[in-house]
């Protein structure tokens, strides 16, 4: 049994796991094997990738509901069906090894994702990483996936892309580039649709490009939505920044405010989760 360390020459595996899961390796972008024949559990060591992981605790994650001796049965198909996902992209190794009642990454392979880009770049705490890291954000981390282990990660991701764009927003506004400001604030919108920093944001820099019927629209998009998801009415300061906007009293020293969310909805017509980012 090849041991998880050992001097070699590393081979690199890389997983995308916001938006559509897919990993690359020597040859090309391959769409992740379906769950029930190891997509899940490939997806659940790619995110775990630092340490081996004890199989109790795989089977805990990925099949809660099951007894030991059936969870063994579906973690031992499932390791099958990840190792020959994987044979395509790294013919020459073995990329799962099993030591010591623990699942992990053969010492050969180097692990890497864009979840842990995003990480490094929101980390990293610059404009410029911050930029990278937007960029790199291509989607909600495995949204195919409802198990409980994916829900804390999936939330600290989006956390991660939503500072990151909440930053450079309020940067680009103060730096007069409207433009700009406006684009990071549609993209916090479309992720959370109750966000009202992100609304005014939008609404004081169209306000302040000339656009006030967008900065309007804006507003009313934010008031339709919160009555039918919500059954709330916009905050009062949303409310007297567009009557700011109609009476043309947005200056150029003008700020949105940074008033708390309402809240987000992870789909619409569920039940509403208040977020504090």
């Amino acid at each position: 049994m090849e041991p998880l360390h050992s001097a070699r020459d590393l081979v690199t595996l890389e997983f995308r796991c916001l938006g559509l899961f897919a990993f690359h390796g020597s040859c090309r972008w391959r769409a992740a094997p379906a769950r029930a024949r190891g997509g899940e559990f490939l997806a659940y060591l790619a995110s775990h990738s630092r340490s081996p992981i004890l199989r109790t605790t795989l089977a805990e994650a990925l099949w809660p509901h099951l007894n030991p001796e059936q969870s063994a049965h579906r973690l031992h198909l499932a390791v099958s069906g990840a190792r020959a996902a994987l044979r395509v992209e790294l013919p020459e190794i073995n990329p799962i090894v099993f030591v010591e009642d623990s699942y992990g990454w053969h010492s050969s392979v180097q692990i890497t994702s864009d979840a842990r880009r995003l990480e490094q770049c929101f980390n990293d705490g610059s404009p410029a990483a911050f930029s990278e890291g937007i960029s790199v954000y291509a989607g909600q981390f495995l949204p195919a996936e409802q198990a409980d282990w994916v829900t804390p990660m999936r939330v600290r991701y989006e956390h991660m892309y939503v500072t990151m764009l909440e930053t450079l927003a309020s940067a680009a506004l103060e730096a007069g580039d409207y433009a700009r400001a406006t684009n990071f604030g549609l993209e916090l919108i479309e992720v959370d649709g109750a966000n009202e920093r992100a609304t005014q944001l939008v609404m004081v820099s169209s306000a302040k490009a000339g656009r006030r019927g967008f900065a309007l629209a804006t507003f009313a998009k934010l008031e339709r939505y919160l009555r039918k998801w919500l059954g709330v009415e916009p905050m009062s300061e949303t409310s007297r920044l567009r009557v700011q906007i109609l009476q043309d009293e947005i200056g150029s020293t003008a700020v949105y405010c940074k008033a708390p969310d309402r809240g987000r909805l992870v789909t619409p017509g569920a039940e509403s989760q208040r977020v504090g980012y």
